[in-house]
């Protein structure tokens, strides 16, 4: 694989401890996803238009929406290993696909790599995600004093 671009997180993938937990109940080890910093994915916004019967609920994607819309996240960089353990959590590619990216860090724009709904499990409609799940993200979001707007947004 072989992959050198940084990995753009944006939702659940936002809160280690969760990241953590899903990797311990698969028997699979977290190691290897380290953060870079805060980074933002212009001209997208969020959804919750997929059902994850693992979330029992919505599960955030992205899609491209307003030239001035934004999804706030992190960049991180992962190990060959952690790429196949998150590829495996993101069900790619039957769930969620590799999707090139280009973020704007502090520094300036950087080609990554994200994770977005495949077509075929896109609900035309509003999928409500669970307040566990609302919690996670926002907590991910305030932790780095991230903007929750994209998240308040696609929760109306």
């Amino acid at each position: 694989m072989g992959e050198t671009k940084p990995y753009f997180g944006y939702g659940s993938n936002l809160d280690a401890e969760d990241w953590a937990n899903w990797c311990k109940k698969k028997g699979l080890s977290p190691a290897g996803m380290d953060e870079i910093g805060v980074a933002y994915l212009q001209g997208y916004e969020m959804k919750f238009h997929y059902y994850s019967s693992n979330r029992e609920g919505g599960a955030a994607d992205v899609v491209k929406g307003a030239v001035d819309s934004k999804v706030s996240g992190a960049l991180f960089t992962l190990t060959e290993n952690a790429w196949e353990v998150m590829d495996r959590k993101e069900g790619h590619p039957k769930f969620y696909e590799r999707r090139d990216v280009i973020v704007q860090t502090a520094d300036g724009k950087v080609e990554a790599i994200t994770y977005t709904v495949v077509e075929e499990r896109k609900q035309p409609q509003y999928v409500a995600p669970t307040p566990e799940y609302v919690a996670l993200i926002r907590s991910g979001l305030e932790r780095r004093n991230l903007s929750t707007t994209a998240l308040d947004d696609a929760l109306e």
